[in-house]
């Protein structure tokens, strides 16, 4: 563990992209933080493990928001650090296959529509207006999302609501339905309806049709970008240089066991160890759940508000199955790094979490950095959705809860039938495997505390509220996928940004 001082300005609960984000513009502005992140590596699920000669990226697998107007873009100029980050551009940004299909997703101008077309000459029309849908729900998100409404006053509150009522008639539209709703309202051919959640293969399509549409607007608009080294993980390992730069510290390693509340006030965090750090302001990157039952306590909260946290729903997770091969990808004709394989063109099967009929994203990111892998090997990751709610009965935990025998051979059961549905797109995979490491939600839940390894944490329901930064003790903040605006890189690195500005309007 680092050296730690008894006092700070701030303290941020976790190393992820939004606890980074808030604790290095903090910094910049010349707060004394400290970043606690109870792994040994920043980024939470943003980041690289490097094992044996190959790195892999087990959870984020892309950056987007990097493009000039950019969150993550804006945010690296602030700092003086986007010269440090040299990305590769995505174009075409994913491949999607089929039993009946193989569809680039690209930003041409004449690329994945026509190709859709081809695919179902019938509904050109229906094809049509759906992506030009997506598109303007794109920009319409960028708009709502560069602001926080727990910064603005009355009268910014009060523009903020013209604006959605006068130029979101999109996002006011789709956010109120699910995402399986619209695909099956715009098109009849079952294989049509599988590229479009097959573009977002990790979506549950229950969930806000506007997440969806937003992910196939940002595709065509050329914002999907991969590091050209050192994989995801030199996001997160530039926040930190530039936070040890402007004189704060990353404690690494670390683990927060309680925050310190004082008449309603957060007045610090109390470690693993023992050890009681005092701090101005409080900032909590993690677990919604665990932020507030764990680390804040039921005594300090309202009825309803822990009612709340007991009763909201919570995104699923996935299996990531890291595979170094022996394989040489171009040789055999291979040219996309990122792909997503649908089994069936039935959606409801799509993501009933059988492994055998599971969507799935499919990572050949050596393709892109060379680095990645030994010389004459190459890289696979494998990310499915097969998370089912209740964890210990499908993944077989010892009663403790801990991972035995049982589990194990659950894992490897799961894994081999992945591994035969992805030899559908790479054929002779499992010949060819020389390293191999799987995560499944159990593995996520004990890496980063998200309650039942959850990827982007409260479920987005269709016309669902959005979660206040604010919280009921004074001083202390969100930040993260657990709060407003919500899951990926951009959304998560906005809520850096604003809880950043929360407590610098509160110093002012």
């Amino acid at each position: 563990m680092a050296n730690l001082k008894d006092n700070y300005d701030v303290i941020v609960i976790g190393g992820g992209m939004g606890g980074l984000t808030c604790g290095t513009l903090l910094a910049k502005q010349g707060l004394d933080v400290l970043v606690a992140e109870r792994l040994p590596r920043p980024g939470g699920y943003c980041s690289s493990l490097r094992d044996e000669g190959f790195s892999f990226d087990p959870a984020v697998g892309i950056l987007e928001g990097c493009d000039k107007g950019g969150v993550v873009y804006q945010t690296l100029t602030e700092l003086n650090v986007e010269r440090e980050l040299e990305l590769i551009k995505l174009d075409p940004a994913n491949r999607v296959a089929g039993t009946d299909f193989d569809i680039l997703v690209a930003a041409r101008e004449e690329g994945f529509e026509d190709d859709l077309k081809r695919l179902s000459p019938g509904e050109g029309e229906s094809i049509h207006l759906f992506l030009e849908e997506c598109k303007a729900l794109y920009h319409e998100m960028a708009l709502v999302s560069a602001g926080s409404p727990d910064l603005m006053g009355l009268g910014q509150k009060i523009g903020f609501m013209k604006d959605f009522l006068l130029k979101c008639s999109h996002l006011r539209k789709y956010s109120a339905k699910s995402a399986r709703e619209v695909t099956h309202s715009f098109f009849t051919a079952p294989k049509l309806r599988a590229v479009m959640h097959g573009v977002a293969i990790f979506l549950d399509p229950d969930t806000q049709a506007s997440i969806l549409m937003n992910i196939i607007g940002m595709a065509a608009n050329e914002d999907i970008c991969y590091p050209k080294q050192g994989g995801v993980q030199a996001l997160p390992n530039i926040l930190v240089k530039a936070l040890e730069r402007n004189g704060s510290q990353i404690a690494l390693n670390t683990t927060v066991n309680r925050i310190l509340v004082e008449k309603g006030r957060a007045i610090g965090v109390e470690l693993e160890d023992g050890n009681q750090i005092r701090a101005k302001y409080v900032v909590s990157n993690i677990d919604g759940k665990h932020t507030f039952l764990k680390l804040v306590g039921e005594e300090y909260l309202s009825p309803k508000f822990i009612k709340e946290l007991n009763t909201s729903k919570i995104y699923g997770s996935v299996v990531s199955i890291s595979l170094g091969v022996d394989m040489d990808f171009r040789a055999i004709g291979i040219q996309s790094s990122d792909l997503s394989y649908c089994p069936t063109n039935d959606i409801g099967e799509l993501f009933s979490g059988q492994p055998e009929k599971s969507g799935l994203m499919v990572r050949l990111h050596s393709l892109l950095d060379s680095t990645q892998a030994p010389l004459g090997k190459s890289t696979v990751g494998i990310v499915a959705c097969v998370s089912p709610i209740t964890l210990i009965n499908y993944w077989k935990l010892d009663k403790d809860g801990q991972k035995g025998k049982e589990y194990e051979a659950v894992k490897e059961n799961v894994a081999g039938k992945l591994i035969a549905s992805v030899e559908k797109v790479v054929p002779g995979l499992s010949e060819h495997i020389v390293y191999k490491r799987i995560a499944t939600p159990i593995t996520f839940e004990k890496a980063t505390l998200n309650s039942e390894g959850s990827a982007m944490g409260w479920y987005p329901l269709p016309g669902g509220k959005m979660r206040s930064q604010k919280t009921p003790i004074k001083n202390l903040y969100q930040a993260g996928h657990w709060t407003f605006p919500g899951g990926s890189v951009p959304a998560v690195v906005a809520s850096g940004r604003n809880a950043a500005q929360l407590i610098l309007k509160e110093t002012q």
